[in-house]
């Protein structure tokens, strides 16, 4: 049995960190951001959390992963 391959959610999360590490870098080279810039990147780690979120409520509606207490 293969697992299922989630690919846009990979892309999704690849191109988040690609965003991410961008801003970092921006940051580095030329001091903190503008804050629109701000804005943009509360939003991309805001998106980051939602995906993070969803990714959590597959695995405990779709598997049947237990902790050593018997539950999620």
């Amino acid at each position: 049995m293969t697992e299922p391959t989630h690919e846009p959610a990979g892309q999704d999360w690849d191109q988040l960190l690609d965003h991410l590490r961008q801003l970092r870098q921006q940051v580095q080279e030329h001091g903190p951001l503008a804050p629109e810039e701000q804005e943009e990147a509360a939003n991309a780690f805001r998106q980051g959390i939602a995906l993070l979120e969803n990714q959590v409520d597959d695995i405990r509606t779709s598997s049947n992963l237990k902790g050593s207490s018997g539950q999620w």
